[in-house]
């Protein structure tokens, strides 16, 4: 047993992503959805798969006979930072609008801020044609605030909408 003054050593980044990731899945009904692709960020010496710097998740989302797939990047910040998020770096912010334009699907980007990465503070849903820079400020982001964070995705095939 450890004592009260040994801290325990914190997440790294990598494992704060993958928790993140995982409470996002668990957040879309396999009745609905299916996991089609689910990457990984594994490298060695400075060398990955070129998928990996593809959106994290695709689901194939069916309705009766209707399918449709999209993507899904999921990125958790501890906190804001001068008034927003830097979601992306610009070349990412690039590459995922390559991604949707090549394979003809929308791509969304789900927003987790605060809290811990299995359960943030606040959770936002942005389709990746709304998000135009690799920072977005805490006001813009607001209008994408999932209502009930706890409450599993809904997808309007009809408008295209992740709710």
């Amino acid at each position: 047993m450890l004592s009260a003054s040994r801290k325990q050593p914190k997440n790294t980044a990598k494992e704060k992503g993958e928790q993140f990731e995982q409470l996002i899945v668990s957040k879309f009904n396999k009745r609905y959805f299916t996991l089609k692709e689910w990457r990984s960020d594994k490298s060695i010496n400075g060398r990955y798969a070129e998928s990996s710097k593809n959106p994290d998740l695709e689901f194939e989302f069916h309705l009766k006979r209707a399918k449709t797939i999209f993507a899904v990047e999921c990125k958790w910040r501890g906190n804001y930072y001068k008034g927003g998020i830097e979601w992306a770096k610009k070349r990412q912010v690039e590459r995922y609008n390559d991604f949707a334009a090549d394979r003809k699907i929308p791509v969304f980007v789900i927003i987790g801020v605060g809290g811990t990465p299995n359960n943030p503070n606040k959770i936002f849903v942005v389709p990746l044609k709304a998000l135009k820079f690799a920072f977005v400020t805490t006001n813009y982001l607001n209008k994408f605030q999932k209502k009930d964070k706890n409450r599993n995705f809904f997808f309007d095939a009809e408008k295209g909408i992740l709710k």
